[in-house]
């Protein structure tokens, strides 16, 4: 052992030690100390593979392990200190770092062993520096570092998306990523690309043992370990976990229908009935005429004309809102009993689809959201809970329009009571693609007039609604039909993972009643009427559901739903984002104006 690499732990220790001190906030004495001697373990471990060994490897090959593992584990320790740098929070990272000097460890030890474990090194340099450049590219996009809730929704999406996200930017933007990604492979593989002899069977067997002491220290203690603490990594093991609990669901079917009893109130229909629910994407009350009447442009004509000549059976709701302003967010808790105010847990909740069929109702889920290039997601597992459930044929590129769930209604047997649910593409971006060329109502003023786009897709959302109430009505004996948007968007600003303003939540809310509907049920077509200008975020969707389905259940609380008299919140009871911003400090001021 070389007395000399040993020496070379307190140099480490004490740069890191400063790294600590000048990237976080508030800490106390006591986590400095305990996290000063937690890198003074990692420093050791980080050199002691070559103090065994008694000499360095290469210095190109050292140089660029030692590139690789220090941007490892400064990038999220400097991201989240800059994206945080004007709050009062106090916070500490400090498992970055010590994965960072024990991956050091580890790469020199696979150098100084050489052959085959030389050409490892090449493949996990690749992954740690791809992580800085995905969590670099992530801040210089939204102007904010990379969290759990951020790698959900980057690695929720489809190909289609991707494609479409892609595409927006330059590309020169793409070209230079690609670039670094390409770069980082080529300067791996040339570093490491000369032959790295085989040592002594005894001298590879000690710096083997040296490297195990730092995976050890890396990872012992398991999911508390340092390597599970780690940004990165436990962004990854959060959607593991997710990912986990969504599979967990599909087993708790029987429970979640054990615990509704559901029992039917109101008078009976004559026939079989069938309660449409269309779930939009993207669309923001702003930009409709209907629910601002002094927009420039009649986006949404045909509703807009149903609330003028038929108020008796429509109405809309001008102050709603989302729960969240991503769709796994907020259908999590809008299509399951679980909500902002209660402690239901999605794996156990009862969802839109248990409570319709606990009521005698065949569901049927049409959607144009797409599995393609998707993970499991928490629409996916409720919709797939369905009678039946169809997804539109996703084609790489080629994203289809949301007319394309017409044909499905085909398979609604109008002999039986139905719950039908269609969720569209709706406003996703980008918003050029969710209408044909034939179907654009104004022209844009140039590639990025996405104002002008995004009211068109809004008009042709408007007609894919009249054509789905036409065909309803005429063919499935229609009684009810609610449409509502999972959450918003502003479409002249770049949408991002955090909460940027109001209008990224301001979601339409419209809800049609029948003739029968009236004559069964007075009390919820009353109380629909009554609540019309209440406060109502769409973690209440699934109560809403439930008082149009008109039951009674103890998974159902109808304080929570529009359709019954006991709707009890106001605009100062109301929140979204799990309750950290209240809808009272919405100024209410419509952005398209």
């Amino acid at each position: 052992m070389t007395l000399s690499y040993l020496m070379a732990a307190p140099v480490l220790w004490i740069v890191s030690v400063v790294e600590y001190i000048l990237l976080n906030r508030g800490y106390t004495l006591r986590s400095v100390a305990r996290t000063a001697f937690a890198y003074a373990v990692a420093a050791v471990a980080a050199v002691l593979p070559m103090a065994i060994a008694g000499h360095a490897p290469d210095t190109r090959p050292l140089i660029f392990a030692a590139i690789s593992a220090g941007l490892f584990q400064l990038a999220y320790p400097l991201l989240y200190r800059l994206s945080h740098r004007s709050a009062g929070q106090r916070y500490g990272h400090a498992a970055d770092t010590v994965v960072g000097l024990c991956m050091f460890g580890v790469l020199s030890a696979l150098l100084l062993i050489g052959g085959p474990c030389a050409w490892i090194v090449g493949p996990v340099e690749l992954a740690m520096l791809a992580t800085v450049l995905v969590q670099a590219t992530y801040f210089v996009m939204y102007g904010s570092g990379m969290d759990a809730y951020g790698f959900r929704l980057m690695t929720q999406t489809n190909t289609n998306e991707v494609i479409e996200f892609i595409r927006y930017y330059p590309w020169w933007a793409t070209a230079a990523v690609s670039a670094a990604l390409m770069g980082i492979l080529c300067a791996s593989v040339a570093v490491n690309l000369p032959a790295h002899p085989m040592p002594a069977a005894s001298e590879s067997l000690c710096v083997a043992a040296a490297a195990a002491v730092c995976v050890a220290v890396m990872c012992i203690r398991g999911r508390n370990s340092a390597l599970a603490r780690s940004g990165f990594v436990s962004f990854y093991l959060a959607k593991r976990d997710n990912t986990h609990r969504l599979l967990i669901y599909r087993t708790h079917r029987a429970d979640r229908e054990r615990g509704i009893n559901a029992r039917l109130l109101g008078k009976p229909y004559d026939g079989p009935s069938t309660i449409v629910l269309v779930v939009g994407e993207s669309s923001n009350r702003d930009y409709m005429s209907a629910f601002v009447p002094s927009l420039e442009r009649d986006t949404t004509p045909w509703l807009s004309a149903c609330l003028r000549d038929d108020p008796q059976h429509w109405a809309i709701f001008p102050n709603a809102y989302s729960c969240g302003m991503h769709t796994f967010v907020a259908l999590e808790q809008g299509f399951t009993e679980q909500n902002q105010f209660n402690a239901a847990d999605f794996v156990t909740a009862a969802s839109i689809v248990d409570m319709a069929r606990a009521a005698g109702r065949r569901v049927h889920w049409y959607s144009n959201q797409g599995h393609l290039g998707a993970s499991l997601s928490q629409v996916s597992v409720v919709a797939e809970e369905s009678d039946e459930a169809l997804w539109t044929e996703q084609r790489p590129g080629l994203p289809p329009y949301d007319m394309e769930l017409l044909p499905f209604l085909d398979r609604v047997d109008p002999t039986r009571d139905n719950l039908v649910v269609l969720h569209l593409k709706g406003n996703h971006f980008s918003f050029e693609n969710r209408y044909p060329a034939d179907a654009e109502t104004w022209r844009p003023n140039g590639p990025d007039d996405t104002r002008t786009t995004y009211m068109n897709s809004i008009h042709y959302v408007d007609e894919f609604l009249r054509r789905v109430w036409t065909i309803a009505s005429e063919r499935l004996n229609l009684k009810a039909m609610v449409y509502c948007s999972d959450h918003a968007i502003i479409p002249d600003k770049h949408r991002g993972p955090t909460f940027a303003g109001f209008g990224d939540v301001r979601i339409p809310l419209a809800v049609y009643t029948s003739d029968d509907f009236i004559a069964s049920h007075p009390e919820r077509h009353a109380a629909l009427r009554t609540n019309r200008n209440r406060y109502w975020t769409n973690d209440f969707l699934f109560d809403l559901m439930c008082g149009l389905l008109d039951i009674d259940s103890p998974k159902f609380n109808p304080a929570n739903s529009l359709a019954h008299s006991s709707y009890r919140y106001t605009r100062d009871d109301l929140t979204i984002l799990n309750g950290t911003v209240p809808i009272s400090s919405d100024d209410g001021v419509p952005h398209s104006l």
